[in-house]
C-alpha cells in the first residue's frame, strides 16, 4: 500500500512541478507568470512581482521545479530533490497561507464572508496542497536523512569505508500508521485535486 501511495504521489506531484516549472518559459497557462507575459498581467502576490524583478530569484525557482519535477517522474535523486526544494514548496505555501489580513478585515467588516472563503480555500488548494505530500513523502524517505542528522557526527576517517545505506525505519504503532496513511492520502487527494485544476488552465 505504501509503495503504491509513494508511487502516485511522485507522478501527481512531479508532473504539476514540471508543468509549473514550464509553464515560465514556454507560457502555456497564460494566466500565470511567465517569460512573455504582458506588462499589466495581474500577479497576485507582490513578492512574485520583486522575485521576478530580480533576473534570476524566480527564475531560478522555476528551474528548480522543473529538476525537481524530472527527478520524481523519473524516480532519480528523489531524497535529495525533495531537500532541495523544499523552500520552494514552503514559499508556495506561505504565499496563499497568509490570511490573517482577510480575516481582520473581515472582522471589521471590511471584506465579505465569500471573500474570506475564497481566501481561505486558495490557501487549501494553491499552497497545502503542494506542501503536504511533499512533507509525506520526505516523511517517506526519511531513512536518508537520518544519518545527516547526527548531533555529534566524527570528521570520517580519511580511506574508511563510508556506509550509505538509509538508515532502518522503526517500526510505526498502530496510530501512528493511522496518522501517516491519512496524512497521505489527504496531501495526494489535494494535490490530484490541484493537477487537475492545473491543467485545465493550460492553452496550447
Amino acid at each position: 500500500m505504501q509503495a503504491k501511495m509513494v508511487f502516485a504521489a511522485r507522478m501527481v506531484l512531479g508532473i504539476f512541478y514540471l508543468l509549473s516549472g514550464l509553464n515560465w518559459f514556454f507560457g502555456f497557462i497564460p494566466m500565470l507568470p511567465h517569460v512573455n507575459m504582458p506588462p499589466d498581467l495581474p500577479i497576485k502576490h507582490a513578492v512574485v512581482v520583486e522575485m521576478i524583478k530580480t533576473g534570476w530569484m524566480f527564475q531560478s525557482a522555476k528551474i528548480v521545479e522543473v529538476a525537481f519535477g524530472l527527478s520524481l517522474l523519473a524516480n532519480r535523486g528523489v531524497p535529495a530533490m525533495l531537500a532541495v526544494a523544499l523552500p520552494v514548496a514552503f514559499l508556495t505555501f506561505m504565499l496563499d497561507a497568509l490570511i490573517l489580513d482577510d480575516i481582520w478585515r473581515w472582522i471589521n467588516g471590511a471584506e465579505t464572508t465569500s471573500a474570506l472563503l475564497a481566501a481561505i480555500a486558495d490557501m487549501i488548494v494553491g499552497g497545502l496542497c503542494v506542501l503536504l505530500p511533499h512533507l509525506w513523502l520526505m516523511w517517506c524517505y526519511f531513512g536518508y536523512y537520518r544519518p545527516a542528522l547526527a548531533w555529534r557526527a566524527p570528521l570520517p576517517v580519511p580511506g574508511a569505508t563510508l556506509d550509505l545505506a538509509p538508515a532502518m525505519q522503526p517500526p510505526m504503532g498502530r496510530w501512528q500508521r493511522r496518522i501517516f496513511f491519512a496524512f497521505g492520502w489527504v496531501g495526494l487527494a489535494l494535490q490530484t485535486f490541484n493537477l487537475w485544476l492545473f491543467a485545465g488552465m493550460i492553452k496550447l
